[in-house]
């Protein structure tokens, strides 16, 4: 089991009112668990951008696009542009 560990935060009104409607909306048991949504929200959200990233530099950089292949023994493409 996770120790918890209990932690004083201040939000804005707008921020605060966000909060407690996301609860509400999403059924969600408590306030700890509506902060928890938040986080791993953000978490994903950092993951993405992370592999946007990566798949812009891979995309950039033929000579890693190669270096990949090799060290996973399969051809990849770089992401194709969307139009």
């Amino acid at each position: 089991m996770t120790q918890a560990h209990r932690k004083h935060v201040v939000f804005p009104p707008d921020t605060l009112r966000f909060l407690e409607d996301y609860q509400r909306k999403h059924q969600l048991p408590s306030f700890s668990a509506t902060i928890e949504a938040a986080a791993l929200a953000l978490q994903h959200q950092e993951l993405r951008q992370a592999y946007a990233q990566y798949a812009q530099d891979f995309a950039q950089d033929a000579q890693a696009q190669a270096e990949a292949e090799e060290w996973l023994d399969f051809p990849m493409e770089a992401p194709q542009d969307q139009e």
